[in-house]
């Protein structure tokens, strides 16, 4: 498989981006949710959830904190680890990067046979060589990364794709639905200030 070297990658998203909204560069930036938590130790950590269901997940973790926390399943944890290095990257580079391998992954697994696929998996392995010394990257048995692909599959395996701006497209296209259909969630029992004395979350060693 020819391999497409990073700088052409994030040129595409640049050139891609001139033509949509401006969301496409903004930091992505999470809820903070207190979790009231009395025991040893500390609750910190991430969630993504669609709109209509984040806020009744505040409402529990507020009122019935116990509840939350025994009976709550968090989401995948592979969306939760690209929900937590989204709003920690340094800069839009980053967030790309983060987008498209994260994006891609999802493309390239689906069943299409119209090109999307291979260009997904050339655009995929671009951005994880940009990620590999900045990030610890996700787990390669998590078999979900983004909340889901809001295109219509119906839509994908109709397109005649050619090429691979094409599919960064659909990249960015999915991740314009997701910024507006979905809440990231940080949840945590530490003020902003133990938080800061804790120091980073890649170095909370007690997590929910």
């Amino acid at each position: 498989m020819e391999r497409i070297d990073w700088r052409t990658t994030y040129g595409l998203w640049k050139e891609g981006g001139l033509y949509l909204p401006h969301s496409l560069s903004k930091p992505i930036t999470a809820k903070p949710v207190f979790v009231e938590y009395n025991n040893e130790g500390f609750i910190y950590g991430y969630d993504w959830l669609e709109n209509e269901n984040a806020e009744g997940r505040i409402k529990i973790v507020s009122e019935r904190p116990t509840q939350f926390l025994l009976f709550t399943e968090p989401s995948n944890k592979g969306t939760i680890q690209t929900a937590q290095m989204l709003v920690e990257a340094k800069d839009e580079e980053e967030r790309a990067a983060i987008w498209i391998a994260a994006t891609t992954f999802e493309l390239r697994n689906l069943n299409l046979k119209n090109g999307i696929n291979g260009f997904a998996s050339k655009l995929h392995s671009s951005a994880i060589s940009f990620l590999l010394d900045r990030y610890y990257l996700w787990h390669h048995a998590m078999r979900k990364l983004v909340p889901e692909i809001m295109i219509p599959y119906s839509v994908l395996d109709s397109i005649q794709c050619s090429q691979i701006e094409t599919v960064m497209g659909l990249v960015q296209t999915n991740v314009m639905l997701l910024e507006g259909a979905y809440t990231v969630l940080r949840y945590s029992s530490l003020s902003d200030t133990e938080i800061e004395k804790e120091g980073s979350i890649k170095d909370l060693s007690v997590r929910r």
